[in-house]
């Protein structure tokens, strides 16, 4: 029997069906280059060619939720649980999409069913502790938190050391390494541990990306400060400063002082000192963090959402944005915002212009965590579904004294956040009268 082959109009064989697998990755490359709407077109198609498979749900409900429409996902994900209601993946995907509609404490509970189907896995361990740490179960919270160093995919950049691990003993003089492990912000934040480590006995060297080295080094009780792209220094143990708070024992918020902890090294730069005081407020504006940050689209804001705070009299405003002649002021911004994103070359530059405010008001990076530290006066915008370490209900955070947490209150929604911050310009204004 002769077989025929199937060819199209041109004469060519149809190019061949994608596998499943093959698909998924090709809707999450889509993802991972921001075309969020093509990926969700990609994910939805593949749910609808396997309506009995509940990854493919899964999928799309984690696709729907990323790009900002959660009741679909939610409708996603609820599809594929009813296909494979003990999946622990998939109740992690649906705790993240529970957390868009405020439902904290069913976040927890599916946290903890999770945990049930899978006891001794570090990728749900890992999630829960960050949830307890949104909820101030810090004794928990620290404890489980350590399951990050046992995910083998997790990106952390601390350095393959063979020296023993601490383990919170008193360190009687001996040499401690500690060592970074994620972003700036996070070193900024808990570079506050190492002197408390140093108090404790230790021989302190600290290890950090170097664009935070000077800063880094002004830290009290602190032997040295050591770039990463630095040898690694002789030690005799190590620890990571992520897992500082666990070592040392701090179980509960109120174990932080919150008190300023760093400070700029030499002279402000002329271009960012204050010239003369003409009276005016000097308010600092940051709108957006590093766009390759997964959650960036949420704790970003458009710099037109800023033009309402920019009618306050008596204040001068100036960009601590970074910029150059590629990404310059916005247009909406000119003529009334100074930019001084130009001159910041490095952090330390960052400091000193922070110091020279009175106020900074900005979105969840690591400019926040720098004023932090610095004890500058800081209105942080927070998006609806916070980090973990902005908790939730509250408008102070332990770890900064000097930070006010500005919240949404509802999804995506940052225009009453910022009428609430043009509220507090103006009880500003009316003071420095």
């Amino acid at each position: 029997m002769t077989r025929t082959r199937r060819v199209t109009a041109y004469g060519r064989p149809p190019a061949p069906v994608m596998t499943y697998d093959a698909q998924v990755c090709h809707a999450d490359e889509l993802r991972r280059r921001g075309a969020y709407d093509d990926a969700v077109r990609a994910f939805n198609a593949i749910a609808q060619r396997y309506p009995d498979r509940s990854d493919a749900f899964a999928n799309l409900g984690a696709m729907l939720q990323a790009a900002g429409h959660p009741m679909q996902a939610l409708h996603a994900i609820t599809r594929a649980l009813e296909l494979e209601p003990e999946n622990a993946a998939t109740l992690i995907n649906s705790a993240e999409i529970m957390k868009d509609f405020g439902e904290w404490s069913v976040v927890r509970d599916t946290y903890d069913v999770a945990l049930s189907l899978q006891p001794n896995s570090a990728v749900v361990r890992y999630a829960r502790a960050l949830h307890l740490l949104t909820l101030g179960s810090w004794h928990d919270g620290w404890r489980e938190h350590e399951q990050r160093l046992l995910i083998p995919d997790l990106p952390l950049t601390t350095a393959r050391l063979s020296t023993p691990q601490w383990d919170g003993s008193p360190l009687d003089g001996r040499r401690i390494l500690l060592d970074f492990e994620q972003g700036l912000g996070d070193q900024i934040m808990f570079a506050r541990f190492a002197s408390t480590v140093a108090a404790r006995g230790g021989d302190v060297t600290l290890r950090c990306s170097a664009p935070l080295v000077p800063l880094l080094a002004t830290l009290p009780g602190v032997s040295a400060v050591v770039s990463d792209t630095a040898p690694v220094p002789a030690h005799d143990v190590h620890a990571s400063l992520m897992s500082l708070p666990q070592l040392l024992g701090i179980n509960t918020p109120e174990q932080l002082s919150g008190a300023a902890y760093l400070r700029p090294v030499g002279e402000c730069p002329l271009a960012l000192a204050r010239e003369n005081d003409s009276g005016r407020l000097r308010v600092g504006l940051v709108w957006s963090g590093n766009p390759q940050h997964r959650n960036d689209a949420r704790r970003s804001i458009a710099p037109s959402l800023l033009l309402p705070l920019l009618r306050a009299r008596n204040m001068e405003f100036v960009s601590l944005q970074r910029s150059n002649a590629r990404t310059p002021l916005p247009e909406t911004l000119r003529g009334v915002v100074r930019d001084f994103g130009g001159a910041l070359h490095t952090f330390n530059d960052t400091a000193h212009a922070l110091q020279q405010l009175d106020l900074l008001i900005t979105v969840d990076t690591s400019v926040a965590h720098l004023a932090g530290a610095l004890g500058v006066r800081t209105l942080l915008l927070i998006p609806f579904v916070p980090d973990w370490r902005w908790m939730i209900s509250r408008s102070d955070t332990p770890w900064y004294n000097s930070v006010t947490l500005m919240r949404q209150e509802s999804l995506f929604e940052w225009a009453p956040v910022i009428s609430r911050v043009a509220a507090r310009l103006q009880t500003l204004e009316s003071k420095k009268r």
